[in-house]
């Protein structure tokens, strides 16, 4: 295998071509950049299985070598100092990136996830749907089980049920998928965006509640759906429904 590192920090390349020499005999760095322009250019000539790209570069984001490359024949490990909107972005499109200052086992691990990914399709989903996140507001989020990878856009989901550690996601064009994470996972990613957590069991999108029924203790969806809220958590959804 052969990688390119695109990286505007000298210092930080001469680091990670250590950590390459020292772990990964087999693979061969093919040359540095540290620019978009150059970047692109190196990719172009020296046709990497894997690039390592520093998210903020001196002139723009890295992102945008992804322009060049919509359907990219290599990998990408991202290494990104803190940056609450392209963490985001990642999360949501379920792709990994190393965060600085890094150790040399989060190079290693990284490199090795790359070395492991053998489903080139999905790999390209994923990428596809980190671009749009990072450009768009109308996020989408991937959503994947042991028999496909479902990219779907955020506003198009109306609620997720809780099954232990399993969720499943209902969305506006009546599908459901299975999923096998906990429903605090997406708790976590969805609530800046209007998901809101009614009952141990129900994180909904309230962008969808028509009615709330206060002899029931439930609201109505769009889809005529009906859903319980639990007594703890009635008083903070109430105010929450009024301020919208």
């Amino acid at each position: 295998m052969n990688c390119s590192i695109i990286e505007d920090d000298k210092n930080t390349v001469k680091i990670l071509e250590h950590i390459i020499q020292e772990n990964y005999p087999n693979i061969t760095v093919k040359g540095n950049a540290s620019s978009i322009l150059e970047g692109i250019q190196l990719i172009e000539t020296s046709q990497p299985d894997f690039i390592l790209l520093d998210v903020n570069l001196d002139d723009g984001e890295g992102f945008e070598i992804l322009k060049s490359f919509p359907s990219p024949t290599f990998k990408i490990i991202f290494i990104t100092s803190y940056s609450k909107y392209a963490i985001e972005a990642f999360k949501f499109s379920a792709l990994d990136f190393v965060l600085k200052p890094f150790t040399p086992i989060e190079i290693t691990n990284a490199i090795d996830k790359v070395i492991e990914e053998k489903n080139h399709t999905s790999y390209i989903e994923k990428i596809t749907t980190l671009y749009h996140n990072h450009i768009s507001k109308n996020k989408k989020i991937i959503l994947s089980n042991s028999e496909d990878i479902h990219v779907v856009a955020i506003d198009d989901i109306l609620y997720a049920e809780s099954d232990n550690s399993y969720t499943t996601v209902f969305t506006k064009k009546d599908t459901k998928i299975l999923i096998s994470k906990s429903l605090k996972s997406f708790e976590e990613k969805l609530a800046p965006y209007l998901f809101f957590r009614i009952h141990q069991k129900y994180l909904v999108n309230l962008k969808y509640v028509t009615r709330y029924h206060k002899k029931n203790d439930g609201i109505v969806l769009l889809d005529n759906t009906r859903l319980p809220v639990s007594k703890g958590k009635k008083e903070h959804l109430l105010q929450f429904l009024k301020s919208l």
